[in-house]
């Protein structure tokens, strides 16, 4: 256990607060803070001194799998309107005949459509923590994808005209008028004029009848695109088309709450495509700076340091930044921001929960670790060892709970991570003690209590087997873990404390953000915050629960009871409120921050794992930390 008297380093994204400090703040949502990333790359690191001289760090190898659902992709909503044509007024015979021999026909100018215009997150107690011997995915297949510009189709529509060709009469040629001498009779005289009356009123409403003109504009750029004829321009409805790359949603779960928002704002259209999460952060940041880039985007909440100049930040006539705080979890509000500007809207919550198997504790009469203490002793009574010296070679029948490598423990990362900020620390500060405590208790759940095995199976799989007894993991792999056993009785608890008195969970979800290049910010945003809308997230939770177990999980604090009855995802959302984020979370895919940094903790776990002294193991850590918030913090 770290001596009370060494500074205690500052948790991710609160360097200039001691930890004593946030030890003793309550653990109520609206004090519990999480750690605010933003600040982990501003002047705060920019003054340590681990960081501004560091010696170069070599290349790491990101190694990341992922169970993914496969979807489908939206076509292009569209259509040309058919021109209509106005008849000219039909004259009987003798009209025909009369207009023939007592007026000449009008001359007709025909004429000419338009064309369209274009318009686009005191010292934990886990050197305390010890036992009698003093111990302190399946990928989806990739879908090759192209820059999906804001090009739509030409809506080419051409005018209505009126036909006032002088009418024929069977191709008869017609006699001469009849030369009257003298005065003309009376009666003749009034027929002549009445019908000279009707002919003008023939030709005037011929001239004169209003003309309908129907013309949609379907282009992004903003620019509408007008039908009309050479006599009456009427201008078109203009429609803008929002580009949205979504990542993990099918499009026909949002297929309804997409068209809801379109009928109620027929003046916008949104074209949601579903990404491959393959180099999706490369291939979205390549397509936003070429400037054929989606107007709306998801992006994980620990990208923000990368993203920081392609992210537009939200008017506060959208929302401002007191409602934002008070309407979701205090991690998106830490977390989802560049230079004190909001820059993302939340449609899920994610984090860490213990998933365990009720029949093997129950059988055991072993209650649901509540302390990390409790999850240790949990952990030991429920492994299945082939026989007693096996045991301590590896050769277990069946583990107790996936922890302590970095190898086949699915969300190593996390759990990690979460361990480190629990005992007080900092993952930023990786040669603090506190960061030594977090790696070695973490590391002797396998050297010392040999509850777990790199023989078994990934820890997902492991689960859903019946392989182990429990295991740390976000809420999505309930999905996976039921499509690979169907019948398994699990349930899903809270993470276990170091420190009931001063609790801290893990948050690891998704937001969406709006491209600063693009066009349409004001539609964009006011989509967002449509879809963030408790009557819209409810829509989207049941649409996406047609398809699978349950939908995500609600970013709102005020939709947090609706969930409560799920033991699915109840005990997300009791953490949620306590949970903090950093760059170790795992799965995002990113190629970058996460995945670097993942990757020299993990070479530190198998370090000490090969016998390795923990402070030792930690200084490549330290280096190779340092260099990528470094670079990152420069973005």
């Amino acid at each position: 256990m770290p001596s009370q008297n060494l500074p205690k380093p500052n948790l991710p994204g609160q360097v200039g607060q001691s930890t004593s400090q946030l030890a003793s703040q309550p653990t109520s949502q609206s004090v519990a803070q999480p750690m605010q990333t933003q600040t982990v790359f501003n002047s705060s690191l920019a003054s340590t001194s681990d960081i501004t001289s560091q010696s170069p760090v070599k290349p790491v190898q990101i190694r990341q799998s992922q169970i993914v659902p496969g979807g489908l992709s939206r076509e292009n909503p569209g259509g040309t309107p058919p021109s209509m044509k106005v008849a000219a007024p039909v004259l009987d015979e003798s009209q025909i005949q009369l207009v023939k021999t007592q007026s000449p026909a009008p001359a007709s100018t025909p004429t000419q459509p338009q064309q369209p215009v274009l318009a686009s997150r005191p010292v934990g107690p886990l050197g305390q923590l010890s036992l009698k011997d003093n111990s302190s995915a399946t990928q989806t297949p990739v879908v090759s994808q192209t820059p999906i510009t804001n090009q739509a189709p030409v809506i080419s529509q051409a005018a209505p005209s009126v036909d006032s060709k002088k009418p024929e009469t069977n191709g008869e040629k017609s006699n001469p008028p009849v030369k009257i001498k003298g005065k003309l009779p009376l009666p003749l005289l009034i027929g002549i004029g009445a019908l000279a009356v009707i002919l003008v009123g023939v030709l005037l409403f011929s001239l004169f009848k209003p003309k309908t003109s129907t013309s949609t504009s379907t282009k992004s750029t903003g620019t509408n695109t007008t039908g009309s004829d050479s006599e009456n321009t009427s201008p078109a409805a203009q429609v803008t088309t929002i580009t949205y790359w979504g990542l993990w949603e099918d499009s026909q779960i949002l297929k309804e709450v997409i068209a809801d928002f379109e009928k109620k704002n027929p003046s916008i259209k949104i074209d949601y495509r579903k990404q491959s999460h393959r180099d999706y952060r490369e291939r979205l940041q390549q397509a936003i700076l070429s400037g054929n880039g989606p107007d709306i985007f998801r992006y994980h909440v620990d990208w923000v340091p990368m993203l920081s100049t392609d992210l537009s930040t939200m008017p506060s006539s959208i929302m401002t930044a007191a409602e934002y705080k008070q309407i979701f979890y205090p991690t998106a509000y830490n977390n989802l921001q560049v230079g004190g500007q909001i820059v993302g809207i939340p449609l899920m919550y994610d984090g860490l929960g213990l998933f365990y198997n009720k029949e093997m504790l129950k059988t055991a009469n072993i209650e649901v670790p509540n302390t990390w203490a409790e999850l240790r002793t949990a952990a030991n009574k429920l492994t299945v060892p082939a026989n007693v010296s096996e045991r301590q070679n590896g050769n277990i029948t069946r583990a107790g709970l996936a922890i302590g490598n970095a190898g086949n423990v699915d969300h190593f990362s996390d759990i990690l991570a979460l361990l480190i900020i629990q005992n007080g620390g900092n993952p930023a500060v990786a040669d603090s003690q506190y960061v030594k405590d977090a790696l070695t208790f973490y590391t002797n759940f396998i050297k010392q209590d040999k509850v777990w095995s790199d023989r078994l199976a990934n820890s997902t799989t492991a689960f859903a087997r019946g392989d182990v007894a429990m295991i740390f993991a976000p809420s999505w792999r309930a999905h996976d873990i039921k499509n690979l056993n169907p019948n398994l009785d699990f349930a899903v608890a809270r993470v276990p404390q170091l420190d009931s008195e001063k609790p801290a969970a893990w948050a690891t979800f998704w937001a969406e953000g709006v491209s600063s290049k693009s066009k349409n910010k004001d539609a964009a945003w006011s989509f967002l915050k449509y879809l963030s809308t408790p009557e819209v997230l409810r829509k989207f939770y049941n649409d996406a629960s047609q398809y699978r177990a349950f939908g995500e999980i609600y970013p709102r604090t005020d939709m947090a009871a609706e969930l409560q009855g799920n033991e699915s995802v109840a005990a997300y959302v009791a953490d949620a409120p306590i949970a903090k984020s950093w760059y170790m979370a795992g799965f995002t895919h990113d190629n970058g921050l996460n995945d670097q940094i993942i990757k020299y903790y993990e070479d530190a776990v198998n370090a000490v794992l090969s016998s390795t002294n923990p402070e030792k193991a930690l200084e490549t850590t330290v280096t190779g930390v340092n260099s990528v918030l470094t670079k990152y913090s420069s973005k």
